[in-house]
């Protein structure tokens, strides 16, 4: 009872049980919000000015009374189930209206908090702590009391900025409506995922999936557990997502090599560092694919960078043993673009005919300027691609190396490794690959198709527009012409 208090006062949500006492005594009232939120807000203010006694008790009790705040997902203490779900839609009996929650009248599906009408909208519930303009978004969340990292936010971003301005999966941004959340753009033509979405099938799928939000793929009760059959502890993601295809089931890399496993420096709920300070340039908190500034060295950009574990890719994978890149998970959604699950995309009798840009394939670290003259598998040519940019963060993304006992989320320069031969070692598929986040961002972007750079300048069916960008920019970076 006493922690009902201390959630309304904080502004998060409780369960009926433990406002029932107080809401008899009139000391809470329901109300729904309006302070720049979309849902439920309890606010101090809706409190009568004669309920001044009440108030002074509530403060008491947050001072002193004792007892683990509630977490929303799991491994930061016990969950606090009332802060997203209610038993029947009704706090404290309002005779203004009894179902006045934030949420559909008669109640959301699941027993949601929140205006959600079918499963294809529970991110409108995830949204109100993971958007700037959420009525919990700048909630303090336990154990180390921090605000929920932003997946929209009003923030601007372009390709001229380092990756440390902007989430590390992007920014819903312009796929999201601002006032209702409603997904703005057509499926599969937008800026990323269009989560709302409803008998969507994925580019490369090969199952529609009825209703598309975030919980298709994120699980929102968490794990804590690396060894959970059913949850990656890796951003919370399903071993199985939601209406995913033929090719569902990945598990990834639980093992001790440090170079096929998945990791973030912040660390779980429980890490050493839990986000916080990083914010993008409208000032709202966000958890970068790095923090800080980087050296270009991975050894000691470590500690403030993402990590993704390389791998062979198996075509299916649960029980945590093998090794699985990001780009095997996103594949079970868009199998057909995956090599390995559609080996015709690349054809391997001959190298330099690829039908599809690979998305599990080796970069040679040897790439070096003229290599534009037949000698690699992709013709490639980084030479404007060189420390001060991976410095400046804009570096490409790729998979880790066992080259290095520490990764970071980059693909460095240093072309005198352990081995180093040239076209370094393939064996195993231990090293440096291009995956689906060299490109795209996990979520969505301020460019189409999720892009990392303006590539794009129209999409539609089956046709898109394209941009023209500078040398130091995407394709180039690999493929200088």
């Amino acid at each position: 009872m006493f922690w009902g208090i201390f959630w309304v006062l904080t502004g998060m949500e409780v369960q009926e049980s433990q406002v029932a006492y107080l809401s008899q005594n009139r000391c809470i009232s329901s109300g729904q919000g309006s302070s720049g939120g979309i849902g439920y807000v309890p606010s101090l203010l809706r409190m009568a000015p004669h309920y001044g006694v009440c108030l002074l008790v509530s403060f008491f009790l947050i001072f002193f009374a004792t007892g683990p705040a509630g977490a929303v997902h799991k491994g930061a203490g016990p969950l606090a189930c009332g802060s997203c779900h209610t038993m029947h839609n009704s706090q404290g009996g309002s005779a203004s209206s009894p179902d006045n929650l934030g949420g559909a009248t008669g109640g959301a599906v699941v027993l949601l908090r929140g205006n959600v009408t079918t499963r294809a909208e529970v991110h409108k519930l995830c949204l109100q702590c993971h958007a700037t303009n959420g009525s919990m978004a700048g909630d303090l969340h336990p154990p180390q009391d921090v605000i929920a990292p932003k997946v929209w936010s009003p923030a601007t971003w372009t390709d001229d900025d380092p990756f440390n301005l902007i989430g590390s999966g992007g920014n819903f941004y312009k796929e999201i409506d601002p006032t209702t959340w409603d997904v703005t753009t057509q499926k599969s033509l937008g800026y990323g995922h269009s989560i709302g979405e409803t008998d969507v099938t994925p580019p490369g799928g090969d199952t529609q999936i009825p209703e598309f939000t975030c919980t298709n793929c994120h699980d929102p009760h968490g794990t804590a557990d690396l060894d959970d059959p059913n949850i990656n502890l890796f951003r919370n993601l399903k071993v199985n997502p939601t209406g995913a295809g033929a090719n569902s089931g990945i598990k990834f890399y639980t093992g001790t090599t440090e170079y096929y496993r998945h990791r973030s420096y912040v660390g779980g709920v429980n890490g050493s560092y839990f986000g916080g300070n990083e914010l993008d340039s409208d000032s709202n908190v966000i958890w970068p694919v790095y923090r800080g500034t980087l050296t270009g060295d991975p050894l000691t950009d470590s500690a403030n960078s993402n990590s993704y574990g390389t791998g062979t890719d198996p075509v299916g994978s649960t029980t945590g043993t093998s090794k699985v890149t990001m780009s095997r998970w996103c594949a079970q959604c868009h199998d057909n673009w995956h090599e390995e699950i559609t080996p015709s995309n690349l054809d391997r009798t001959n190298d330099l005919d690829s039908r599809r840009h690979a998305v599990n394939s080796m970069m040679p670290r040897a790439a070096a300027a003229g290599c534009a003259t037949g000698c690699h598998v992709s013709l490639l040519d980084r030479i404007n691609y060189n420390d001060a940019l991976i410095q400046a963060g804009q570096a490409l993304p790729v998979t880790a190396s066992k080259f290095y006992t520490d990764n970071s989320y980059y693909l460095p320069t240093d072309t005198t490794g352990a081995s180093f031969n040239g076209m370094d070692d393939v064996s195993g598929g231990d090293n440096h690959k291009v995956f689906c986040l060299t490109c795209h961002f996990a979520h969505a972007g301020p460019y189409l198709d999720g892009l990392r750079w303006d590539y794009v300048s129209t999409v539609s069916t089956g046709s898109q527009g394209a941009n023209a960008i500078p040398s130091n920019k995407g394709c180039q970076l690999c493929h200088n012409r």
